[in-house]
């Protein structure tokens, strides 16, 4: 280990330390292109006469891709740090967001394929950055933080994508995406992540199906696995076709509605993080809540043509329950696995997000083939109740 390794691991950093700040601000850059892009796409592919299915597969592709990636990337990370990984991934991050402007739709099914790849490394990097910077009881908190990082975008971003794409100025997109390729890889200059490199941590597609095999002795990771599997089932649906849904029927303002989506989300995350549990334990009466949330925000959604203006009231709960559920469970999957298999096994578990949010997108996408928007979101609303279910069933879990 060097000096400047040696450096790192004896500093005390807490949530709001300069140097947290400086990657929170890393990531929320880093997601801002997602945000653009994930509402640009769908309008780009039903403007060139693709149908709600191949969206759904479009915009399912990246986190399907992420899922598959993310045990190995945590291995890749331990073998050479947390920092080297980071620097080659944002490289890999400018490439993919080049090959969108040089080729715009044209380019869609390979962009959003290496946006998956990039995102596997990234959000373990950041992840299991944090996880080894922060005391345990702050762990809770600096998860919450960096997971508000990422949605901090969506403040915003869709807002410029909507009015960039209702002004039809592609070459103020370019420019931007150009921008967001660049800032990142310059903000990593100086980033305070581990550089020390882990031994002993390289395994086998063997040792990583025997440590989930183990892993599912554990009831608690079992079902949290089972909840965010199903929650960002929702979240998925509703982040790939909400706006075509409102903008095709004409229902309110879309930029207006995402904008309070992510305030809320925003804000709940940071008013409430430290309410989030880090203590290890199982909290199923709050998970309750979030999944609640979700519920009431769908159905609402589902009936959106009656509900008029209200409809941006479902704004609030899908923000509470998107805002919630990530944080929560990940941070007790990561007291729940084993240290010893934390490279293995917290890349599995966290792709059980991707899953759920990849399955979103292409299984809804096929029912509003099949049947209507309102049925969708009627489908995500008996979803988040399955999943209440499940909660309740397995309360007394540690």
């Amino acid at each position: 280990m060097t000096g400047n390794n040696s450096s790192l691991m004896n500093r005390t950093f807490t949530p709001l330390s300069v140097a947290m700040l400086q990657l929170y601000v890393l990531s929320m850059l880093f997601f801002t292109a997602s945000s653009i892009l994930t509402i640009i796409f769908p309008l780009q592919a039903e403007k060139s006469g693709i149908s709600e299915g191949e969206i759904g597969f479009i915009m399912g592709i990246t986190m399907f891709v992420c899922m598959i990636l993310r045990p190995w990337a945590g291995q890749m990370i331990a073998k050479y740090s947390v920092k080297v990984m980071m620097k080659w991934l944002l490289v890999g991050h400018a490439v993919t967001l080049t090959l969108y402007v040089l080729f715009g739709i044209d380019s869609i099914y390979v962009v959003r394929l290496l946006q998956g790849v990039v995102l596997a490394f990234f959000s373990m990097s950041m992840q299991l950055g944090i996880s080894d910077m922060l005391k345990n009881e702050d762990r809770g908190q600096g998860m919450a933080m960096y997971t508000l990082s990422t949605v901090m975008p969506s403040l915003y971003g869709p807002v410029v994508a909507i009015l960039l794409w209702q002004q039809l100025n592609g070459n103020y997109l370019i420019g931007c995406i150009i921008l967001l390729a660049i800032m990142p890889l310059l903000l990593l200059i100086g980033a305070p992540l581990p550089q020390q490199q882990k031994k002993l941590v390289s395994f086998s597609f063997r040792e990583l199906v025997s440590a989930v095999k183990q892993s599912t002795s554990n009831k608690g990771l079992v079902i949290a696995s089972m909840t965010i599997i199903l929650g960002s089932t929702i979240i998925g649906a509703i982040s790939t076709f909400l706006p075509l849904y409102m903008l095709k029927f004409n229902l309110g303002n879309i930029a207006v509605y995402l904008f309070i989506q992510a305030l809320v989300v925003v804000g709940s995350r940071f008013i409430l993080r430290k309410q989030i549990p880090s203590d290890g334990h199982w909290h199923p009466y709050f998970i309750v809540l979030v999944l609640l949330s979700s519920t009431i925000g769908t159905t609402m959604l589902a009936f959106g043509e009656q509900l008029g203006n209200f409809i941006y009231l479902s704004a609030i709960f899908n923000g509470l329950a998107s805002a919630m559920l990530y944080p929560t469970i990940m941070t007790y999957i990561s007291f729940a696995i084993p240290e010893k298999k934390k490279h293995i096994l917290l890349g599995v578990f966290l792709a059980t997000y991707d899953l759920g949010f990849s399955f979103g997108s292409l299984a809804m996408g096929i029912v509003v083939q099949l049947s209507s928007y309102a049925m969708m979101f009627i489908v995500c609303s008996f979803v988040a109740l399955i999943a209440i279910g499940a909660v309740m069933l397995k309360r007394n879990i540690r």
